[in-house]
């Protein structure tokens, strides 16, 4: 039903319904006023004062559930994707989100961190070890990975991953970065960072902050420099300021010789969603390849994203 407004401006009573109209009725006609009242609902004017009625603000944008077209280039050996409504409790994803997997690379490392906090048992970590775990989520450094991985017991991290955030079709591979997962699988764990579980209520805040910082583009890899690489693009390169600056990120990313692909996965991971893309191409072996890799990632992100009307 429509609602009028009644507002009294300068002996005047003013009806606005749904900002399209205006009447302009003389206000000692308060019969009138009365019955208009009664017909729309409208709150009474104060006499002497203007009665403003203010709107609230619209939405901010965010990502929701909608149909993804998959880019036709590069041309994927295997490509999909998954998102994970927490406000809706809803996961919808590619036909094969719970079948096609792909190695997490460094997609794993904010893992590796939570275990580390976890098998603490509320010990404070050393400042060195602080430093380390920084470098991992930041600047993707695989030295300092390593070391994490080992500290939290190599294989044994990746069974606990498994558990401790119920993934269903995750396998350990030879080390962190082979660890195997599915896209559905990996919206599962991007929640299980989110809401506290890898890492407990008082390292998450933490974790998610660094993952919020990680630095550098694509231009920032080169494959002979394992501890500077830029993994900052992706499905953020899609987002408004405002969506992007609570959004946390962890893509991996390798060329692999052995198959002669790239293995390309982005995670963000908001308090309203979880999104990944999991992706295996073959194409230039040097930053020109992964551009093509992080282009995918935005164009899945910049479908399922919703701006609310004005």
């Amino acid at each position: 039903m429509t609602r009028l407004r009644l507002l009294m401006l300068s002996g005047l009573i003013v009806a606005v319904a749904s900002g399209a109209l205006v009447i302009l009725v003389p206000a000692t006609r308060s019969r009138l006023y009365n019955v208009a009242a009664q017909a729309y609902g409208a709150t009474s004017p104060t006499p002497g004062r203007a009665n403003i009625a203010m709107q609230a603000a619209p939405p901010p944008p965010t990502l929701r559930a909608g149909q993804v077209t998959i880019p036709t280039s590069p041309s994927f050996e295997r490509f999909g994707w998954a998102f994970l409504d927490l406000r809706a409790k809803k996961l919808i994803g590619s036909t094969n989100k719970d079948t096609m997997v792909n190695t997490t690379e460094s997609m794993v490392k904010p893992w590796l961190a939570a275990d580390y906090f976890t098998r603490l048992g509320g010990a404070q970590p050393t400042d060195a070890m602080l430093r380390t775990i920084t470098l991992m989520i930041e600047d993707s450094n695989d030295d300092a990975a390593t070391t994490v991985y080992g500290a939290d017991g190599g294989l044994g991290s990746i069974r606990r991953l498994v558990s401790t955030c119920k993934l269903t079709e995750t396998h350990a591979g030879q080390s962190w970065s082979y660890t195997q997962i599915t896209p559905a699988d990996a919206v599962r764990y991007g929640r299980c960072i989110a809401d506290g579980t890898a890492a407990g209520p008082k390292w998450t805040p933490w974790l998610l902050d660094k993952m919020r910082h990680v630095r550098g583009d694509v231009r920032d890899n080169n494959p002979s420099n394992v501890k500077v690489q830029g993994g900052h693009w992706g499905i953020i390169d899609a987002l408004p300021q405002s969506l992007a600056k609570d959004t946390a990120i962890k893509n991996g990313w390798t060329y692999i010789y052995a198959d002669a692909r790239w293995h390309i996965n982005c995670m963000a991971v908001h308090p309203d969603w979880v999104l990944t893309v999991e992706m295996q191409f073959a194409g230039s072996q040097t930053y020109t390849g992964l551009q093509q890799g992080a282009n995918t990632c935005a164009s899945v992100a910049r479908q399922l994203l919703y701006t609310p009307d004005v």
